[in-house]
């Protein structure tokens, strides 16, 4: 076997989408979003399935940077390569080439997100049954105060009106402006069938993801770059 995916639950319907369009047959191991909220968690959980990979030359990493998550990764068992992207955000919403910019005090969700068991919609569902509508909404208010918008992002990939109501709902407990963008998956099928180019970085055998290897020279501009400071 030449490759195989490794991929981020959140983008389930984007990669199968990607997946049916090129006709791929790809094997691909699923990771648990929830590991999103936990970047060395993510890590870790990553190195491990890399790890125990076997007879493959290149491993294809359906991830960004996500929140510094694959920096320090090894690639002990084949060649990585990885989409260079901030984090599955980027990923999507991105125009095949034209730099992308982050929409400023910005929440995204895509259907992945809004499933997500630590959703916005879950995590709020737990804080009503903890303290009450009243004072979790109060939280959540005071949470995401920083934000302005809650963009849903239609990657053409589910169908975005099914979730528009629960993009809504999560907009109005949080005072935020919803906005729906066009989003897209041609990053996605080009992990699936290259040509990788300086759209990826590549990680030889024996080598360790580096910053560097996304663009920056350091863990500041990272987040700089995806508005977190």
């Amino acid at each position: 076997m030449d490759s195989i995916v490794i991929a981020c639950e959140t983008l389930k319907d984007e990669l199968n989408a990607a997946v049916n369009i090129t006709g791929s047959r790809l094997p691909i191991i699923w990771i648990d979003s929830k590991y999103h909220l936990d970047p060395g968690g993510l890590r870790k959980k990553l190195q491990q399935e890399i790890d125990s990979i076997t007879n493959v030359k290149n491993i294809l990493l359906a991830f960004g940077c996500c929140g510094n998550a694959l920096i320090g990764i090894k690639a002990t068992t084949a060649n990585l390569i990885i989409p260079k992207t901030d984090d599955c955000i980027s990923m999507v919403l991105s125009k095949q080439g034209e730099k992308f910019k982050r929409l400023k005090k910005t929440y995204f969700l895509t259907k992945g997100w809004i499933e997500s068991p630590r959703s916005l919609t879950e995590e709020y569902t737990r804080a009503v049954t903890r303290y009450g509508k009243r004072k979790a909404e109060r939280i959540f208010k005071l949470m995401l105060n920083s934000y302005k918008y809650l963009m849903l992002i239609d990657t053409k990939s589910y169908d975005v009106n099914k979730y528009v109501c629960k993009a809504q709902k999560i907009a109005d407990i949080t005072n935020l402006e919803l906005i729906i963008e066009n989003g897209g998956i041609w990053f996605l099928k080009k992990l699936l069938t290259g040509p990788y180019d300086d759209d990826f970085c590549i990680i030889q055998k024996n080598d360790e993801v580096r910053i560097s290897h996304f663009g920056y020279d350091n863990v500041e501009n990272v987040n700089q770059a995806i508005n977190l400071i």
